[in-house]
């Protein structure tokens, strides 16, 4: 069950809201009062039900905005149990003071806004002594240790609980709690209205990661990278699941610059079953695998990797298929290693000097491209230039150097960025040059709007996406991917950003 936060300043507001919840679908709601302005009527608020609800007053220490008599706040509470209210949110401190009556359920909750603490286990059996019927437990995560120490808590539980760890890096919490036994999550409904950092919208949960279908033999696949928040992977790779009736989930990971070790040793408890790699991680994982295909070992970069029963890794590498295969399909090739490709003899610029670059790099030099790398830090595109055999030029002299194919593996342009371009309209002076954009949000990138405007044959990010999503399908589930409902999950997603 997926129960949407609402809170609003004044009593209609309240009720237009949740009336507009009601008429979407959700579930339950949980009306935080304590947003109101002045001080809440129950009866009117209570009146008219159109969903189940959580009934919420949070205390400014605990991340609320109550600021009245704690007196006063406690004798509302009592009243919404008296007004028979499904739940009440009840602070573990407070909780001997409010007695159980009714049908009114009790969540026992522990907030702590600043921190983790250590002792989140006590934490945890404390509230269970209050005659709790769901335990909450929601602390402000700032490493991945500590989200993990939160989500952990379910599996010690007396009986039901929601795991939240606050914050990016514990996303997934609000996810795979729902595996672990919790009733429930909560979720964001006014998108203008953010109640925790990290809270989901109530839509995103229940299409994109289909969380009531959730349970606990659900597999469980991740995105890992930073920043995270932008992957569509999760998005095209769940409507697959969904659509071949297969019991897996995908959810991301923010792990930060430095810290694969840290998730490969503090998340795979939960069994996590492969992921997809993403920036800034498709080198740095390459020492942590236990086998590697070819492509990898060629070009020094994974974005996929599959994680064996022992957790044994095995690491491939679908950017570099899936960009080969867009490439020299737009040139009117077919994408063969063994054919003679349309990329042969030609001059390749590639912008950038991170993973997909080099798995581009290494894939257009192996079809018989003159191939020239270009870097914002020229340091870093000499010292790619130099392992593939290539050339380099600096960042200054790219939009002067005369070439067939332009390649963007920067992530200059990238959503929200979406006005900026990593070449200025005269790298583009000759009718008929291919470009091709890594980037797939947006689609449309300026490089490529730019490009078109001059005459330019474009490929876009979202074409080699959808291929190496598919291409990951495959490994994870031994089954070929349902490629054209991909790419509609992945216009869906994408259609905002190209209205704007």
């Amino acid at each position: 069950m997926i129960c949407a936060t609402i809170g609003r300043g004044r009593h209609s507001s309240l009720a237009e809201e949740w009336n507009d919840a009601a008429k979407a679908g959700v579930d339950m709601v949980e009306l935080r009062l304590d947003c109101l302005r002045r001080e809440p009527d129950m009866k009117r608020i209570l009146k008219d039900r159109p969903t189940p609800l959580v009934l919420t007053l949070r205390r400014g220490a605990d991340g609320g905005l109550w600021r009245g008599n704690e007196d006063k706040r406690q004798g509302l509470m009592r009243e919404a149990i008296a007004l028979g209210v499904d739940y009440i949110d009840i602070e573990m401190d407070v909780a001997p003071k409010i007695r159980r009556f009714g049908k009114t359920k009790r969540i026992i909750s522990y907030h702590n806004t600043k921190t983790t603490p250590v002792d989140l286990q006590d934490i945890q059996e404390k509230c269970e002594e209050f005659d709790p019927d769901v335990v909450k437990i929601a602390t402000a995560a700032t490493t991945l240790a500590e989200a993990s120490r939160v989500l952990h808590l379910a599996t010690t539980a007396k009986g039901p609980m929601i795991p939240i760890a606050m914050g990016e890096i514990g996303v997934f919490t609000r996810i795979l709690g729902r595996k672990l036994g919790a009733p429930f999550t909560y979720a964001g409904f006014n998108p203008e209205r953010v109640f925790a950092v990290g809270m989901i919208p109530y839509d995103v949960l229940k299409r994109d990661y289909a969380y009531k279908q959730i349970d606990g033999k659900t597999e469980i696949l991740g995105v890992i990278g930073d920043p995270i928040e932008q992957s569509l992977s999760p998005v095209v790779h769940n409507a697959a699941f969904r659509a071949m009736g297969l019991n897996k989930v995908m959810v991301p990971f923010l792990v930060p610059n430095g810290e694969l070790a840290v998730f490969f040793k503090e998340l795979m408890w939960l069994d996590v079953k492969g992921c997809s790699v993403t920036i800034p991680h498709k080198q740095d994982i390459v020492p942590m695998l236990q086998q590697a295909e070819g492509a990898v070992e060629r070009a020094g970069a994974c974005n996929t990797v599959v994680i064996q029963d022992g957790g044994r890794r095995i690491g491939y590498n679908t950017d570099y298929r899936a960009a080969m295969e867009a490439l020299e399909s737009a040139m009117g090739g077919e994408g063969a290693e063994e054919s003679v490709s349309p990329l042969l003899d030609k001059h390749v610029l590639i912008l950038g000097a991170g993973g997909v670059a080099r798995s581009i790099a290494f894939g257009v030099a192996r079809r018989g491209a003159h191939v020239t790398i270009t870097n914002r830090h020229d340091d870093r595109a000499a010292r790619l230039a130099e392992e593939v055999g290539c050339r380099a030029v600096t960042w200054s002299a790219r939009a002067s150097t005369l070439v067939d194919v332009i390649i963007n593996a920067t992530p200059v342009g990238m959503f929200p960025n979406v006005d900026d371009t990593p070449l200025p309209p005269a790298a583009f002076s000759r009718a008929g040059i291919v470009v091709f954009d890594t980037i797939y949000h947006p689609e449309n990138t300026m490089m490529l709007k730019l490009a078109r405007e001059r005459a330019c044959q474009t490929v876009t990010g979202v074409d080699m996406f959808v291929l190496q999503a598919a291409l990951q399908f495959k490994l994870y589930t031994g089954k070929d991917a349902p490629v054209e409902l991909m790419r509609a999950e992945v216009k869906r997603k994408l259609s905002p950003v190209r209205e704007s």
